[in-house]
């Protein structure tokens, strides 16, 4: 289970390039693919149940993308969304609050020795600085290596 955003940004990344299947020459959207055959989708929606606020707050994944590079690396990128809702129901409803902190990440990956370098991780809509705080200044995010089992054979 995912305990902490940076846990979730490199489930992202593993994630997507578990499920990577061809060398494109551009960036190719695969989101339905990676919710069709892997459990990331799952993992937000866990992530956000555990960390987003209010009683309709929702976690879902928005876009993974991968992209050859010319140097024979991959750009890989993933964008999650976790809504912070709050409605008060009754003979009247009112939305208290509503707001979607969107969360980018991007990563490089070698495909000769499949280590995936997280590159840099975006927060956006942060109001309270809940889920910056959450990744600590990203200090122990970003450069962080991950070796990815077995990668050559999603990328040919």
């Amino acid at each position: 289970m995912i305990r902490t955003l940076k846990h979730l940004v490199i489930v992202i990344l593993a994630i997507m390039l578990s499920i990577m299947w061809s060398k494109a020459a551009f960036a190719k959207d695969i989101r339905d693919q990676v919710i069709k055959e892997t459990s990331l989708d799952e993992e937000v929606v866990l992530f956000c149940l555990q960390h987003c606020q209010g009683n309709e707050r929702k976690g879902y994944l928005k876009s993974v993308s991968v992209n050859r590079m010319n140097t024979g690396y991959y750009h890989v990128a993933g964008k999650t969304a976790l809504q912070n809702r709050q409605v008060i129901r009754g003979p009247f409803e009112f939305v208290l609050y509503d707001h979607t902190v969107i969360v980018n990440a991007f990563g490089t990956l070698n495909p000769d020795n499949c280590e995936l370098r997280i590159d840099k991780v975006l927060v956006e809509n942060d109001f309270y600085d809940i889920f910056n705080s959450l990744l600590q200044n990203q200090a122990d995010v970003i450069g962080r290596v991950e070796r990815i089992p077995n990668c050559r054979r999603f990328l040919e």
